[in-house]
C-alpha cells in the first residue's frame, strides 16, 4: 500500500523550515541542521504500517518515530544537531520553552510548525484563498503549541503571496532544499557512517532483510582484504555494499515480503531496483565508482543478468566481489518464501553459479571458508540486533515488534 499524502512531505517540511528558520534568525550551521532535520524528520517511519499510523496521528507512533530518528542520527557528528531537532519535533512549546538551549527548543518548534502547516495545507487549494484561515488557526496555538516568535515568523513569511504559491506548486527539482549558507564536505569515514545508516533504513523495510546490507558489506570487505585490495578501495566497496539495495526503497513491501513466488508483473517491479539504485547514486558527485559496483550486483559473467546485461569483460573485480557477497548472504538468510540454507546447501548453489554467473576464484574463497563466512554474518546479525535494541525495536514472529 502506498501513501500519496506523504509524497514529498519531508521535502516540503524542509522548505518551510528553511523559510521559518531564516525569519527567526537561524543561519550557518544551525540553519543547515534545521533544513536537514526537515528532510529527515520522518526517517524512522520504516514501513507502510508506520506511515499509516503516523497519518492517523497515533500518539505512540509519533513519539516513537521521533525517538528512533534521533537514535539513528545522533552518532553521526554532521547530523547530531539535526537529530536533536527531530527528537522533539512533536513536543509543544509549553514543554520546549523550559530547555536551557533555546536554539534547540526553537529549532524543534520550527520543525513542528513546518510539519503541521504542510499537513494542514496539503488539501487546500488555492492556498492564497485559505492562507488567512490557516494563519488564524495556527495563531490560536501561539504560546501553547508554538513559540510566539515562530508564529510571528510565519505571519511575516505568509504576507508574501510567493510563500504560498511556492508551497502549492512545489517542485523538488527546482527547490534547492539544502540552500544554506555553508557547504559541508564529508571525510570518507563519515560518508561510510552515513551509508551504514541508509543500509539500516533499507533493511528495515522488510523483516526478512534486517541485516542483509550489513552482511553483504562484511563479506565484501573480507573478500577484498583476502584479495589484496588497497584500503581506499575497500572503503569504496563497503560503501557500494551498504548502498547496493538502495533502489528497493521504490519496491512495494507487498512484493518484498511476499511469501510465495512473484508473478511476472511483480518480478518486473523487483528487477528494476538496481536501476533505481543507479539513478539515485548518479545524482551524488564523486561516487561514480561506487555507483557502477552497486548497481551491477545482479549482472552475471555470462551476460544473462540484469538490468544492463553486462558480461565478464564489463565487470570489474570489485563488482564481482560484491555479486558473490550478495548471493552468499542472501542464501544464508531467511527470506519470505524460504528459510536460510544450511552451509552445505549454500556451497552447492554457489558451485552451480560459479563460472556462469559468479567469478569462480571468488566463489572458491567463500566455499573454502564457509564456516568463517557463516560466523561473520552471525556476528553482524548480533551487532545489528544490539543496535535495534537501543532503539526499542526488534523483530517479532509477525515481522515487527515494540
Amino acid at each position: 500500500m502506498s501513501y500519496p499524502a506523504l509524497a514529498e512531505h519531508q521535502l516540503r517540511v524542509s522548505y518551510l523550515a528553511r523559510i521559518l528558520g531564516r525569519e527567526v534568525g537561524f543561519s550557518g550551521k544551525e540553519l543547515e541542521a534545521l533544513v536537514i532535520a526537515g528532510a529527515l524528520h520522518d526517517l524512522a517511519l520504516f514501513t507502510s504500517v508506520d506511515k499509516k499510523l503516523a497519518l492517523e496521528e497515533d500518539p505512540q507512533t509519533l513519539e516513537r518515530h521521533a525517538r528512533w530518528g534521533y537514535a539513528l542520527l545522533r552518532g553521526f557528528p554532521y547530523l547530531r544537531r539535526s537529530a536533536e531537532f527531530i527528537l522533539h519535533h512533536h513536543a509543544p512549546w509549553q514543554i520546549l520553552k523550559e530547555k536551557d538551549d533555546q536554539m534547540w527548543a526553537l529549532g524543534s518548534n520550527i520543525l513542528r510548525l513546518a510539519d503541521t502547516l504542510e499537513i494542514r495545507s496539503r488539501e487546500l487549494r488555492p492556498l492564497l484563498f485559505y492562507r488567512s484561515r490557516l494563519l488564524e488557526d495556527l495563531n490560536s496555538l501561539k504560546g501553547s503549541e508554538f513559540a510566539p516568535e515562530v508564529i510571528e515568523a510565519l505571519h511575516r513569511a505568509g504576507e508574501k503571496e510567493l510563500f504560498w504559491l511556492r508551497l502549492e506548486n512545489f517542485s523538488k527539482e527546482r527547490e534547492v532544499i539544502f540552500q544554506t549558507e555553508t557547504a559541508t564536505h564529508l571525510p570518507c569515514d563519515q560518508i561510510e557512517f552515513l551509508t551504514r545508516l541508509f543500509a539500516l533504513i533499507i533493511d528495515l523495510k522488510s523483516p526478512f532483510t534486517r541485516i542483509h546490507s550489513a552482511g553483504v558489506a562484511a563479506v565484501t570487505d573480507w573478500l577484498a582484504e583476502v584479495l589484496g585490495f588497497r584500503d581506499f578501495m575497500r572503503v569504496f566497496l563497503r560503501v557500494a555494499a551498504y548502498l547496493h539495495d538502495l533502489g528497493k526503497l521504490a519496491v512495494p513491501e507487498a512484493i518484498l515480503n511476499k511469501p510465495g513466488h512473484l508473478t511476472e508483473e511483480e518480478w518486473a517491479v523487483m528487477k528494476a531496483h538496481p536501476f533505481y539504485t543507479f539513478r539515485i547514486l548518479e545524482e551524488i558527485p564523486n561516487l561514480e565508482m561506487v555507483n557502477y559496483i552497486a548497481s551491477a550486483h545482479h549482472e552475471r559473467l555470462d551476460g544473462r543478468g540484469y538490468p544492463a546485461k553486462l558480461s565478464a569483460p564489463d565487470l570489474s573485480l570489485g563488482a564481482r566481489v560484491l555479486a558473490v557477497a550478495d548471493v552468499t548472504t542472501a542464501l544464508l538468510e531467511d527470506r519470505p518464501y524460504r528459510k536460510g540454507f544450511l552451509p552445505e546447501k549454500a556451497r552447492g548453489i554457489l558451485g552451480e553459479l560459479s563460472g556462469s554467473a559468479l567469478d569462480p576464484e571468488i566463489v572458491s574463497l567463500v566455499v573454502g571458508n564457509m564456516e568463517y563466512v557463516v560466523n561473520l554474518i552471525r556476528y553482524v546479525e548480533e551487532k545489528r540486533l544490539e543496535q535495534l535494541s537501543t532503539l526499542g525495536y526488534w523483530e517479532s514472529k509477525s515481522g515487527r515488534g515494540i
